[in-house]
């Protein structure tokens, strides 16, 4: 029995129809002949906010009570929720109010501020802005939005897995870069009630692997540190409904190292002329260096989870890149 059933998902989706973009699944040839197998990338660099969390937010505040939305809301976030957060918020006339830690990415945190949302700065990660935005929500009396750790959000993320098989339909594989686990809940809980032999593998960053550590022990773990450039995936404790459903729904999860995304970044630039951020180049390293076992000519579908790198950072791995070769 699936934890959220396909008929949530399509309704979540019919729900936030025409406040998200429905993205393209493109054929990557460059990929494909690198790689030996059939690429195609889910492009959710190009949503309304630059990243899927659009997705799971607009749900997630469309479904808000009056006297909710009049208290107004709050979340902790490493930036990309924040921003699709902070947008719903506005469309839907909602007070936002937006934790990021100390390190959160200045573009991130202005296009929040964009979105007409109050940002605090507090704490050194995700985790700790989370608490800090929970602890606002017992004194001030807002309603806390969470990340990923949520039934709504994960029913409006799920509306990527219908895309990606309504574009694909011959998909074999889908590869979904993993922070609290959020998205590739709704992903592969789509896509398995539609097509139940497709395989789902999930992708952390090799120093902030947390859904991998809890998955290993039975139950969720929270890492005592993290180390990774990739923010958007830098989450030290994932969501216990994520958990429960990546235990459930992932056939596979593999980490990437920093050096690993940084390359798979230049090389969605430079052949498939694609901006991705660390978190969303996650699943392209994961197939380039081969992290997992898939057999030649597989319909491997990657789902670029973002877009929002800082320009400098993004001019700094293309230099590197040059340096390289």
């Amino acid at each position: 029995m699936f934890e959220i059933p396909l008929e949530e998902i399509e309704q979540a989706r019919e729900r936030i129809r025409d406040k998200v973009n429905r993205t393209p699944c493109v054929y990557s040839l460059p990929l494909s002949r690198m790689t030996g197998k059939e690429v195609f990338l889910k492009l959710e660099n190009l949503q309304v906010t630059q990243a899927f969390k659009a997705r799971g937010n607009a749900n997630k505040i469309a479904l808000l009570s009056k006297e909710e939305r009049e208290r107004g809301v709050v979340t902790g976030s490493s930036g990309n929720h924040g921003q699709g957060f902070s947008l719903a918020a506005l469309r839907n006339g909602v007070k936002a109010v937006v934790v990021l830690p100390e390190a959160a990415p200045l573009n991130k945190i202005e296009k929040i501020r964009q979105n007409k949302a109050e940002v605090i700065m507090k704490g050194k990660t995700y985790d700790e802005a989370a608490r800090h935005a929970h602890s606002l929500a017992e004194n001030e009396g807002y309603i806390y939005i969470p990340s990923f750790d949520d039934r709504d959000i994960v029913a409006g993320n799920g509306s990527i897995g219908l895309e990606i098989l309504e574009d694909v339909p011959q998909a074999d594989m889908v590869v979904c870069p993993v922070g609290g686990g959020g998205g590739i809940s709704g992903v592969c809980l789509a896509a398995k009630q539609i097509k139940a032999d497709i395989r789902v593998i999930g992708v952390e960053a090799e120093g902030a692997a947390s859904m991998l550590a809890s998955v290993r022990t039975g139950k969720v773990q929270a890492l005592a540190s993290m180390s990774t450039f990739a923010d958007g995936i830098a989450v030290a404790r994932p969501g216990e409904l994520n958990f429960k459903i990546v235990t459930q729904c992932v056939d596979d999860l593999v980490t990437v190292s920093d050096g690993e995304m940084r390359s798979a970044i230049a090389t969605l630039a430079r052949e498939a002329k694609i901006v991705a951020e660390g978190a969303g180049a996650a699943s392209v390293a994961a197939v380039l260096f081969e992290k997992f076992p898939i057999k030649d000519k597989s319909n491997v579908v990657c789902m670029i989870s973002g877009g929002n790198i800082d320009m400098d950072v993004f001019r700094s791995i293309l230099e590197e890149a040059d340096r390289a070769t």
